[in-house]
């Protein structure tokens, strides 16, 4: 190596100096760098300071504090902006509160067979459907008890006497459990433990099932006192309820700011009338007569309301469907009867069809925007049948104790292994989750599902 030239400004300058014809003096790089490695090395700060070793570790877990912060808020910042995961759920009966039997799904598809049955009710299950919200169904049975159960393992989560029959429908809103009674109770109840949060006394029994709308349960009685009470407290909307032409004993319907209300009695000479109340002032809008005797629970679908009317009377009185807009209450088209004169009930509105259910053993399939019968089948059922859809297929529960599967494209219904045999008499279906979850009259409640894939599915004969 050569000998180090002694590092002055002079040298420094000259060894910087761009011009070509000049070099710098042998060994002046080997001078600055003795130099540089015999001086201590310090980093000035922004402001001219020169931080410790120890500032510069603290300053560094500062830095990466400040970094995972934003990135945890930028990743929450991206979640917020994703669309919301849809979790299948029906939260009271006949699907939602338009009651018009269109089921969130998936329905089973496969060789059908019964994943779970729970037999551990206090009583029978009428023609209700079970609530199957945040992976729990809800159900209530004519023993006077409200039971929670697993989804997926079918097992007991909790379950609470009310004191008297249940003879309705289970809603679920805003983590209450919303029930009447036959001794007149309106029960609230925390839907993840059962424990009470509140209770109203109607003025009679209340066979009906809650609507809920902006917070409020609509409900009814049996003597036609209709009540507006709030979810969260039980507390009532108006000071003094409503009062309708008849008693109440078919479930609520709502849609689009309306409340709509089938009142009628059970005796041939009960005037029956479907009503529509303003959901936020409790005012009535319309009010259009219907056959003496009870009405279906009314369903509502494309800006229309139908409901059936003439039921549980023994005459041979008319048992019509009809179609009302649902804004005015006028007549969108002639009532629709069976050929036998027989009793209605509404299965299900959707696919622009109207699911009428005979008790002469036949579903009526009628245009909805005309009332001319479009396809009618078989479903072996004197009694109430009832039904849901999902996904242009239809599940019809009978008291021939089979669910029948149709599709409805083809009118067809499935066969193979279908339709699918359950002990009892069988209420409304709840389709969801590829599941069909049903109650019995023998205290049961069934979880059933479908193995194998679409092509394996049974086919129509």
């Amino acid at each position: 190596m050569s000998t180090p030239m002694r590092l002055t400004d002079d040298a420094i300058r000259l060894a910087l100096t761009p011009a070509p014809d000049i070099q710098a003096p042998a060994g002046l790089a080997d001078g600055i760098r003795m130099a540089v490695a015999a001086t201590p090395q310090r980093r000035g700060s922004i402001l001219g300071l020169a931080p410790s070793p120890r500032t510069r570790i603290a300053l560094r877990l500062a830095l990466v504090g400040l970094l995972i912060v934003a990135l945890v808020g930028l990743l929450l910042f991206v979640g917020s902006k994703r669309p919301p995961t849809d979790v299948p759920t029906t939260s009271t009966y006949h699907g939602g509160p338009e009651r018009n039997g269109v089921m969130p799904g998936p329905g089973p598809t496969g060789v059908p067979s019964v994943v779970w049955q729970y037999g551990a009710l206090k009583g029978s299950v009428g023609a209700w459907s079970p609530a199957v919200v945040d992976g729990i169904i809800f159900i209530a049975d004519q023993g006077g008890f409200i039971t929670a159960i697993d989804e997926q393992a079918g097992g007991k989560l909790w379950q609470v006497d009310m004191g008297a029959p249940i003879n309705s429908g289970i809603t679920v809103a805003s983590g209450v459990v919303i029930v009447g009674d036959d001794a007149g109770l309106i029960h609230g109840l925390d839907s993840a433990t059962g424990h009470e949060r509140w209770l109203y006394q109607a003025s009679a029994a209340v066979h009906s099932a809650a609507a809920v709308v902006n917070g409020v349960a609509w409900i009814g009685s049996l003597d036609g006192t209709l009540y507006a009470l709030d979810v969260q407290t039980g507390t009532p909307r108006w000071p003094v309820p409503v009062i309708t032409a008849g008693p109440i004993s078919r479930a609520i319907a709502a849609s689009g700011g309306l409340v709509y209300v089938g009142s009628g009695g059970a005796a041939p000479g009960d005037l029956a009338t479907l009503q529509a109340y303003d959901a936020s002032t409790g005012l009535l809008r319309w009010a259009e007569p219907l056959e003496p005797g009870n009405t279906s629970t009314p369903s509502v679908s494309d800006g229309r309301v139908f409901v059936t009317g003439g039921l549980d009377t023994t005459t041979s009185l008319a048992h019509d469907l009809h179609a009302f807009d649902a804004s005015t209450g006028k007549a969108a088209w002639p009532a629709f009867r069976a050929p036998t004169g027989k009793a209605l009930l509404i299965g299900a509105v959707a696919d622009e069809l109207v699911f009428a259910e005979s008790t002469d053993g036949t579903m009526y399939v009628v245009d909805a925007a005309t009332g001319s019968l479009d396809w009618s089948a078989d479903i072996h059922s004197t009694l109430a049948p009832s039904a849901g859809v999902v996904a242009g297929t239809i599940y019809v529960t009978s008291d021939d104790r089979k669910i029948h599967v149709f599709d409805i494209a083809s009118h067809q219904e499935w066969g193979g292994p279908w339709p699918f045999a359950l002990d009892g008499a069988l209420g409304s279906p709840t389709i969801v989750d590829g599941r069909v979850f049903v109650g019995t009259s023998y205290g049961e409640v069934f979880s059933i599902t479908g193995a194998g894939s679409p092509s394996s599915a049974p086919t129509s004969p």
